[in-house]
């Protein structure tokens, strides 16, 4: 799959849903999970937050006992790697099951 089809079907869901943060998709162990985006020694990258222009990537010192991020940045879909876009969708697609689940739970 090309990344320009993997972002548009990134935008698709969020256009559809609303943008989000990847604490509100829980995996199969009731985990959340965030894409690396890029690491440089002890800094790590983030992707922590997804709307439909940007991603927000929230950097972390993993020396640091503190679990706040030092940083953030927003980059654009274009800008990532094929392989974290990837990560994204993976995301993404949760969060369109989460959100069909609530839809129809709301409706009965």
């Amino acid at each position: 799959m090309q990344k320009r089809t993997i972002i548009k079907l990134i935008k698709n869901i969020i256009e559809q849903h609303g943008a989000f943060g990847s604490n509100e998709v829980e995996n199969s162990m009731g985990e959340t999970y965030s894409p690396c985006v890029n690491s440089m020694g002890n800094l790590v990258g983030i992707a922590e937050y997804f709307d439909y222009y940007t991603v927000e990537v929230n950097v972390y010192d993993t020396s640091s006992s503190s679990s706040d991020p030092m940083y953030d940045y927003k980059e654009i879909y274009a800008n990532l790697p094929k392989d974290v876009l990837l990560e994204i969708l993976d995301l993404c697609e949760q969060y369109d099951v989460i959100q069909y689940k609530t839809e129809k739970r709301i409706s009965n």
